[in-house]
């Protein structure tokens, strides 16, 4: 059956989560936090710092594979953390929580991260006709404004897709099958790109056709329908050679 929808994953396949977002995301965050909550930008951009690079101790005792809810615990802790580090008062536990959801859009809409040959691909793929999707494990809402950060959002026309979407952290069968079911169209015709390949398993397991992006010097070993090495450029030749 013909590919009609692709999904991309968003952070390391098409964003440099690397290099380009960091610095933008922390400054943002810094002044949509001051511009709150007092201090200075600088203060609320060190604080985030500081958290990234411990991120996952804040996790450490969590399990993101089985509850959705533990992400959202996670993401109260290190918005919470910001309070902390930086010595500014808390403001109520409700408040944490909407602000978790809230500011990772908020630290990302004016950040063009996106990899060059991603924006070259996207809108050749756009311009072929394909309808296009984002499967990720951020929030759709940092989807959303990743996009238009990057001036991409009008190429993607089909659903972003996250865990408030899915209620599921992990991406397995249920994780697409979701996805599928939101662009209303049969797994076999939807292809999934990716630069992890433990996140293709469950793509490929309810028909989809799976990408394996590698953006390092040596690709791991998979069994995806396609390897992409060293970035996206060849994406719409693959597709064209699949018709």
């Amino acid at each position: 059956m013909t590919i009609t929808h692709i999904f991309f994953d968003l952070h390391g396949t098409l964003v440099d989560n690397k290099h380009l977002l960091p610095a933008c995301y922390g400054s943002n965050l810094g002044r949509v936090m001051a511009a709150r909550y007092g201090g200075e930008p600088q203060a609320w951009e060190q604080a985030n710092h500081q958290i990234t690079a411990d991120w996952f101790s804040y996790f450490v005792d969590l399990n993101l594979d089985e509850r959705v809810e533990d992400m959202w615990e996670g993401l109260f802790r290190t918005t919470r953390a910001l309070f902390r580090i930086t010595g500014t008062p808390e403001p109520s536990r409700a408040e944490l929580h909407a602000l978790a959801r809230e500011l990772p859009g908020l630290a990302t809409q004016d950040c063009d991260a996106f990899f060059p040959d991603a924006k070259a691909a996207v809108q050749a793929l756009h311009a072929a006709g394909y309808t296009l999707g984002v499967c990720t494990h951020g929030l759709t809402t940092q989807a959303h404004a990743t996009l238009i950060g990057a001036g991409m959002r009008e190429y993607f026309t089909g659903p972003l897709i996250g865990p408030d979407v899915t209620e599921h952290f992990r991406k397995h069968e249920a994780f697409f099958t979701i996805a599928a079911l939101r662009a209303e169209v049969d797994p076999v015709q939807c292809l999934m790109v990716d630069d992890g390949v433990f996140n293709l398993d469950g793509a490929s397991a309810i028909g989809m056709k799976t990408a394996y992006l590698c953006r390092d010097t040596t690709p791991e070993a998979c069994v995806a329908d396609a390897l992409l090495h060293p970035d996206l450029s060849a994406l719409p030749a693959v597709l064209d050679s699949w018709r």
